[in-house]
């Protein structure tokens, strides 16, 4: 009898469910993890027959499930996501891998499954170099804007290393130790003396 089956993929495990080569029976379980490997021998079951179908999301791991299913000798078919959700109808319980699986397969058997179509390889392979690229390209943003960023944000305190009180004592001619921000670790050495003429408000020399 011919086989209908349905396949839904997660990031994890792709859930499958289709009716038994000789009682009819429902199969349903998974295949973990989700990779070729795994799946191509899943798939070996299926050998030497030319009456197996599976239908399949259009959603994130599409390419790799359709060229394992079509290599396999099986025939693939490729289920938009908006469609099949419409087609599901209103929604009544959380969707999961055993429902969804189940779904794909009544929407095949009966004839009403919303079909997209699978481009040919070298399209296939010329929109995985352009998703490359896209992504090498969003790579060298982030780090260039980084690279920009952190002069930008870095406190002018560790500008060349200095101290940034030492540079303000320098601008008012004091030399007070309270003003270091980095007590014991400043390059001016002590004793901490007034090194210029008096001015209203020095405290360091006594004077003030």
């Amino acid at each position: 009898m011919p086989i209908a089956g349905g396949l839904d993929i997660h990031r994890k495990q792709i859930t499958f469910d289709y009716p038994g080569t000789v009682t009819g029976r429902v199969r349903r379980g998974q295949v973990t993890p989700a990779d070729r490997e795994h799946l191509r021998a899943w798939l070996a079951r299926f050998h030497g027959r030319d009456d197996v179908a599976f239908a399949a999301g259009g959603c994130t791991g599409w390419r790799y499930v359709a060229e394992e299913v079509a290599a396999a000798g099986v025939a693939a078919h490729l289920a938009g996501p908006a469609d099949t959700a419409v087609a599901r109808g209103r929604k009544r319980h959380a969707r999961t891998g055993r429902t969804g699986g189940r779904h794909l397969r009544m929407l095949l058997a009966g004839g009403r499954l919303p079909q997209c179509r699978v481009p040919p390889g070298r399209i296939l392979e010329a929109r995985a170099l352009l998703e490359t690229y896209h992504d090498l390209r969003a790579g060298h943003t982030a780090r260039a804007q980084l690279r920009g960023a952190v002069p930008a944000r870095a406190p002018r305190r560790w500008a060349r290393g200095r101290c940034a009180a030492r540079r303000a004592r320098r601008r008012c001619g004091l030399s007070r130790p309270g003003g270091c921000h980095r007590p014991g670790r400043c390059r001016s050495p002590p004793p901490w003396r007034c090194p210029g003429p008096w001015k209203p408000g020095c405290t360091s020399c006594g004077t003030g």
